[in-house]
């Protein structure tokens, strides 16, 4: 079964469509802009909550908790410092992704090895469209909020690193002005 996801982040509440091949809304996925928990909930076309995904604010490692609708928590969680691994354990599930996370091109594998599902980016969309091939649809509400997880870990370090180049800029433009050495002198 491939499905697309598509963003909308023009709302007040952050919000994504995950689409079947006939563009026929499998889940809905929304965010608050502004919440005291930084909650993220994943629905089916049936409106059913069926995760829902937090930011756990004070870890060792940045780490987003899902909790299904059966009430199985699993934490997605990647080192805090470095550059986002090629490889990203779920021990809860006993599942791992593989590949290259930051350009959405990676694969969920069960405990024996098996591909559940393979995600890639349209390189050439007006918008950001990204694909999830997926071949156990057993585990579909599974592999769809853990790819929701996963690509609010990819935003969020995206965010945090345009923060941080601004702040670099801001700093090195500041230093050059104290030293004299600006473009006008």
């Amino acid at each position: 079964m491939l499905l697309h996801a598509k963003s909308k982040m023009l709302s007040i509440h952050k919000k994504m469509e995950i689409m079947d091949e006939a563009d026929q809304v499998l889940y809905t996925v929304e965010s608050k802009a502004i919440s005291i928990h930084d909650t993220t909930t994943v629905r089916n076309a049936a409106g059913e909550t069926v995760a829902t995904i937090r930011h756990k604010p004070i870890s060792l490692h940045e780490t987003h908790v899902i909790e299904f609708a059966d009430g199985e928590e699993v934490e997605v969680r990647t080192e805090l410092f470095h550059v986002m691994q090629d490889v990203i354990d779920l021990e809860g599930l006993g599942w791992q992704m593989r590949g290259d996370i930051l350009q959405h091109n990676y694969e969920f594998v069960n405990s024996l090895g098996g591909v559940l599902a393979r995600t890639h980016q349209k390189w050439v969309s007006l918008h950001d469209v990204y694909y999830i091939d997926v071949l156990d649809e057993s585990q579909l509400d599974k592999i769809v909020s853990v790819y929701v997880a996963l690509e609010r870990i990819i935003r969020e370090r995206e965010i945090r690193r345009e923060n941080e180049s601004g702040v670099i800029a801001a700093g090195g433009a500041a230093a050059a002005s104290q030293s004299g050495n600006t473009p006008n002198n």
